[in-house]
């Protein structure tokens, strides 16, 4: 790991036992957090290696490049924990106009993702890689000796730092699927471990549920907000997500030459893509007539896990896997009740698709960053869950995830239910 350092814990000691919910932390955990997230980041940015062409193989639309990433981390904690940004209110809505100037003159320009859309990322002269490092250490010292003085404790005064906090823990699973795109390994102490689908399903009866997280509870995003009320019908759905095991049924079944499961959406996206078989899947022969499904996995070549959850599939392929199954993609409604009324729901392994286009809550308002949410509404299929790399401490059964539906990148299965 030559070349990238790892920080220290200078401000507080010791860890609290209610800090298991990163939403609620008191600022002391906040602090800790902060430090062992940018350590994972660093650590995540050593295994690409040291040259920054080793950064820009991959141009994507679903990930930003590891540099851009690094500095716009550094960026956003600036912004709102360092730079006191202000309300100004205008006929389209609210900007966040930041009193105090950047730590790194240019930033503004490089790493707000407003300004630098995704497809511009790739290909923005940035920075040498020293400069961003040493800017983004700078930002989390200062963030860090902000929280030393923060005299409030509430979640008001809070919320910046949980965001930022949050919003660096998210972005280390696009690192890992860039790691995983490149054939690269994990740093060491961060392999996955094998997690088993235990097949069965689960029946509910419906009724009244409350979704979503209102203010007042800790860090809440704004589309989980307002909580409301709401009522689901009795549904049936699978206790854990679809194992390769039963995709790879699908798929030797001719599942990918078989129009009848493909949406139009999805027969144009199969063919943009080329696509015959999940990412990341081959078909071996191994000594005389034997063949066996392998895949790829940070650079390792494996016998394809039978029994482990399928990911880096595309909202198409879960769909056209659930009409050849006869079955559905779960909605948000029903995946939650599914997760926060049956302990023996297996959920943690992989995000999941839902059946749900990503919209607002009724009675939805944009939260202080907007971003989280606005740019999606209404394009963005609803993702759900949490995937084997998010500690635990950010896992929430309320928490709305967004995806392109031809997004397979990431580290998205799904489950399905009962038509």
């Amino acid at each position: 790991m030559a070349g990238f350092f790892m920080l220290p814990d200078l401000y507080f000691t010791g860890a609290g036992d209610s800090w298991h919910d990163a939403r609620t932390m008191p600022r002391q955990g906040i602090a800790h957090a902060l430090v062992d997230a940018r350590n994972r980041t660093l650590s995540l940015l050593a295994a690409f290696g040291m040259h920054e062409r080793n950064w820009r193989l991959m141009p994507s639309h679903e990930f930003s490049p590891p540099h851009w990433t690094l500095g716009n981390l550094a960026w956003y904690g600036e912004k709102w924990c360092l730079r006191d940004p202000s309300e100004i209110r205008g006929p389209a809505g609210s900007l966040w106009e930041p009193a105090a100037p950047t730590l790194l003159d240019g930033a503004d320009a490089w790493f707000d993702a407003d300004r630098i859309p995704p497809d511009t990322r790739w290909e923005v002269t940035l920075p040498e890689l020293a400069v961003i490092k040493a800017y983004a250490a700078n930002t989390l010292e200062r963030i860090l000796a902000q929280l030393t003085n923060l005299h409030d404790d509430s979640d008001e005064a809070l919320e910046p730092f949980r965001m930022t906090l949050f919003r660096e823990v998210l972005e280390a699973e696009g690192l890992i699927a860039i790691l995983q795109a490149l054939g690269r390994p994990l740093p060491g102490g961060m392999a996955r471990a094998p997690w088993r689908c235990e097949p069965g399903t689960l029946s509910f009866t419906g009724g009244r549920m409350t979704l979503g997280r209102d203010a007042g509870q800790g860090l809440s995003f704004d589309n989980e907000r307002p909580a409301q009320r709401t009522y689901v019908p009795p549904f049936e759905i699978d206790a854990a997500p679809v194992s390769h095991r039963q995709f790879l049924a699908f798929v030797e079944d001719g599942g990918y030459d078989n129009p009848a499961w493909w949406s139009a959406a999805g027969q144009q996206w199969m063919m943009f893509q080329e696509r015959s078989v999940a990412r990341y899947w081959s078909r071996q022969r191994e000594g005389g007539r034997t063949v066996r499904w392998h895949m790829q996995r940070f650079g390792s070549d494996i016998v394809l896990p039978l029994d482990e959850p399928v990911c880096h599939v595309s909202l198409f392929e879960a769909e056209a896997w659930c009409r050849w199954a006869g079955r559905r993609l779960p909605t948000e409604d029903e995946w939650e009740m599914a997760a926060t009324r049956n302990g023996t729901f297996q959920w943690g392994s992989v995000r999941e698709w839902t059946g749900s286009v990503f919209e607002p809550y009724d009675g939805f308002l944009p939260g202080r960053d907007d971003t989280w949410s606005l740019p999606y509404f209404g394009v963005y299929q609803a993702v759900r869950g949490a995937a084997w790399m998010t500690p635990p401490a950010f896992r929430s059964a309320c928490f709305r995830g967004a995806a392109e539906p031809g997004a397979d990148l990431g580290w998205i299965g799904f489950r399905s239910c009962a038509v």
